[in-house]
């Protein structure tokens, strides 16, 4: 997501509410609104304004506690690589004086072709959560253990590794993945500067539109993909992942956070250092709101009208899925999906997407 620069000029702007649907018992909504940040401008420290525009009431605010994170799969946000190619694959290996010896004019890195251009940490989503969370967030994200089923997605940024000559050393070490393609995980916000905007981040690892994982049956086991194997070609499969991390990441948001060891004592640990005037689990939490950004659109390279189809059939498909029983949570709640866009054309669009998806139901 390109939006330094508008939260630059537009620093003061407020979020506007597109638009408002609802779900089973009107306890479940999905918001779209527009934004120009979701980290900085969209949490629960963004008050409640007036506001003169005419498609938002006065007081509103989304008031989002819980924050979908577009990651990597080790979890270390842009740390490793100080910019890339938009679209990938991450290079294996930090460029060198001679690749990028005028900042912004670049055509290798590497080794491998910077392809339709490249994106700073500070202009992405996961960068940008990574310097506000600190070192409290990147300690808590190096505890996070490997995934079990790592090993199964092999190099998950490129398959091509061997033709880009990257290391039997780079392909083992993304076999350690934390957060594997289309799986959801769980930390704290770390450090006070991103507390302040949310309580909770979920991580999860979109594909890279044009270097996906390769199809395997334990990763569609995995992430629960049952599009029969005849209709899965490379450009289902892709999609296919990227739904999976709308599903996780929803399952995840609004299930029994409690069970997660690592996050409750980080959390605890924050809790400590930082008062004890914070909840301590998601039981204490009555906002369930939950800030969502246009997965996959942004560094991982989708194609913009792919992602905002994806993201109004997953949406919907929440809206009306019954998840209380499932996940044994309090049946007595509200939950909500709030969609942060930058662009109003593209909150406008996803907006009718939604509409079009619950007429046709």
């Amino acid at each position: 997501f390109r939006m330094a620069a508008k939260a630059w000029y537009k620093p003061s702007e407020l979020p506007k509410l597109i638009a408002t649907f609802e779900g089973l018992g009107k306890q479940k909504k999905v918001e779209v609104w527009t934004t120009t940040c979701i980290v900085t401008n969209f949490g629960k420290g963004n008050e409640p304004q007036p506001s003169n525009d005419a498609s938002s009431q006065a007081g509103e605010s989304p008031q989002c506690s819980i924050l979908i994170n577009p990651s990597n799969p080790n979890l270390t946000g842009p740390n490793s690589f100080p910019y890339f190619p938009r679209g990938g694959p991450q290079p294996a290996i930090q460029p060198n004086r001679s690749a990028h010896h005028i900042m912004g004019y670049i055509s290798q890195w590497g080794g491998m072709s910077s392809g339709d251009g490249m994106m700073f940490s500070s202009e992405t989503i996961d960068g940008l959560i990574h310097q506000l969370g600190g070192m409290r967030l990147r300690g808590e994200c190096s505890m996070v253990p490997t995934h079990p089923h790592a090993r199964a997605y092999g190099n998950q940024q490129t398959p091509e590794a061997k033709a880009n000559n990257i290391s039997n050393e780079t392909i083992a070490e993304h076999k350690k993945a934390k957060c594997p393609v289309g799986v959801a995980v769980l930390t704290s916000p770390g450090a006070i500067e991103l507390a302040k905007h949310y309580d909770q981040i979920i991580h999860t690892t979109p594909p890279f539109y044009n270097y996906p994982p390769s199809i395997t049956q334990e990763v569609r086991n995995l992430l629960e993909i049952s599009v029969e194997e005849d209709l899965l070609d490379a450009q289902r499969w892709k999609e296919e992942l990227l739904r999976s991390c709308y599903r996780q990441s929803f399952k995840l948001s609004f299930g029994d956070m409690s069970k997660y060891q690592t996050y409750t004592f980080f959390w605890s640990m924050f809790r400590y250092f930082n008062g004890a005037n914070v909840p301590s689990t998601s039981s204490q939490i009555n906002n369930f709101r939950v800030a969502v950004p246009l997965l996959g659109a942004g560094c991982r390279g989708f194609p913009k009208g792919t992602a905002i189809n994806i993201a109004a059939s997953e949406s919907v498909t929440w809206l009306f899925q019954d998840i209380h029983h499932t996940n044994k949570v309090a049946d007595n709640r509200n939950e909500a999906v709030v969609f942060g866009l930058l662009e109003r054309g593209d909150a406008e669009l996803l907006s009718t997407k939604i509409e079009k998806q619950i007429k046709d139901r």
